[in-house]
């Protein structure tokens, strides 16, 4: 989960926490995985990233700045999702992000992330 998913979780460091196989480690892992079902269908991932998303907008305006993600984010992640370069990640560019993070460790394409 490379670039959004490093924003999120409490500290925001689910990407610098990833075991081998670009999965989470347990204790992320848990946290995503809502319904103890073993594994985090993509509506518990989405939910979750929503919720990180607006944990990290400090100021409430739905946009977050370099300086909002300073921590969490290079310069080169943040223009990365920063899909149409105006200088803020929309939550539309930060959920289309987090769907195509999803999506590339889905490695079985059947919907749910395991570990």
């Amino acid at each position: 989960m490379a670039t959004v998913a490093g924003m999120a979780t409490s500290g925001h460091a689910i990407a610098q926490n990833q075991t081998q196989q670009g999965g989470l480690t347990p204790e992320h892992f848990a946290q995503l995985d809502r319904d103890g079902s073993g594994g985090v269908s993509k509506a518990e991932y989405e939910q979750f990233m929503r919720e990180s998303y607006a944990k990290m907008d400090a100021n409430g305006d739905k946009r977050l700045t370099k300086n909002e993600t300073a921590n969490i984010l290079t310069s080169e992640q943040f223009d990365s999702v920063d899909v149409n370069k105006d200088g803020v990640i929309t939550e539309e560019e930060f959920m289309a992000q987090v769907s195509r993070d999803f999506d590339r460790y889905d490695y079985d394409k059947d919907g749910v992330l395991t570990q």
